[in-house]
């Protein structure tokens, strides 16, 4: 009897040694699972009326649950549609923006002859435009705010260049990256807007600083050695981030050394980064040569990092004319938003 036992014991230990199967696996903590359920009914002796309640509490619990996620999934997807209405109204706004600011420049490049009445009439026609202009400009300007603030976060906002010259002209020194920073908000909402949407969708990627004007290096959606053959004109056009729709300017954030400007009217999207105090050349009245004499150039950003990088773009050999083409483009070969 005791070496039966003895056998009994020795085959029990010969099975704790063999790997068990999936199926007896299973079958032992469904046992387990059972055995602890019984341990936790009879440790608190509940009723079989006391477990339908837990079980009936459990599933209202479950309802509520659903309702709640139920609730704040259409929530979020009303924030969302209200977003994207809003994005379209902002973007309506500068349609129709556009739309005025050239009627209204055309009446100020062409003025017509009129006597009498027809001269009063025309000076309240223009008085008129004037005003709906200057409103357009502000509900812009309200909408672009709210928009950085909620996509971008607080300020202040930053973007990284990394660039790359010509392998024919590489000027002395190391430096191949600048950081800028974005005018604040409150003086220039909607063009801090504009080059952060540039930014953000990597239009800037490919394109060069093509121009070395003296008081500026200019940048554009031109190609260069990194980017032969590509259209990096076409993604602005597409993305419609070809141009601004006014000309936005703050006298708190002017045209000095190192700041960021929109070259052009309408400004856009060629770029420059000032290598003097440009104040007065890119402030208002600066450029006498366009329609309307009193606008300015959008200065929306400065440089706080790279300088040297900046001072040798200033360096690079230019092409014979008045305009100062570079000899060898410098590439940009991205311009990311990077944490502040």
């Amino acid at each position: 009897m005791v070496q039966l036992s003895k056998a009994k014991a020795d085959k029990a230990g010969n099975l704790y040694k063999q790997p068990q199967s999936k199926r007896g696996t299973s079958r032992i903590l469904l046992l387990i699972v059972l055995i602890l359920i019984g341990l936790l009914v009879y440790q608190h002796n509940y009723s079989e009326d006391e477990i339908n309640a837990l079980l009936e509490e459990k599933k209202e619990l479950s309802t509520e649950f659903e309702k709640k996620l139920t609730s704040l999934t259409k929530e979020m997807m009303d924030a969302e549609e209200e977003k994207h209405g809003a994005e379209q109204s902002r973007h309506e706004l500068e349609v129709e923006l556009r739309e005025l600011k050239k009627d209204n420049d055309e009446i100020k490049a062409k003025p017509k002859k009129s006597k009498g009445g027809e001269k009063e009439t025309s000076s309240k026609v223009k008085d008129v435009m004037l005003a709906q202009l200057t409103k357009l400009e502000t509900d812009v300007q309200r909408m672009a705010k709210n928009t950085v603030l909620e996509k971008y976060g607080p300020e202040p906002y930053r973007v990284e260049f990394q660039i790359e010259f010509n392998p024919e002209e590489v000027p002395e020194g190391t430096a191949d990256k600048f950081v800028i920073e974005m005018a604040p908000l409150d003086y220039m909402p909607y063009t801090v807007h504009f080059f952060l949407e540039q930014a953000s969708k990597g239009l800037l990627d490919g394109c060069s600083f093509h121009r070395n004007a003296g008081h500026v290096v200019q940048g554009g959606p031109i190609s260069n050695h990194l980017s032969q053959g590509r259209n990096v004109r076409k993604p602005f056009q597409e993305a419609d981030l070809t141009s601004v729709a006014f000309q936005e300017y703050h006298e708190k954030f002017p045209h000095v050394k190192y700041t960021l400007g929109y070259a052009g009217r309408p400004g856009g999207p060629d770029f420059y980064v000032s290598t003097i105090d440009n104040t007065k050349n890119h402030g208002p009245g600066g450029q006498g040569s366009y329609a309307i004499k009193s606008e300015a150039d959008p200065c929306f950003a400065k440089v706080i990092e790279g300088f040297e990088a900046v001072d040798r773009m200033a360096t690079v050999s230019v092409q014979p004319g008045s305009y100062k083409r570079m000899e060898h483009y410098i590439a940009i070969k991205s311009a990311k938003i990077v944490k502040s």
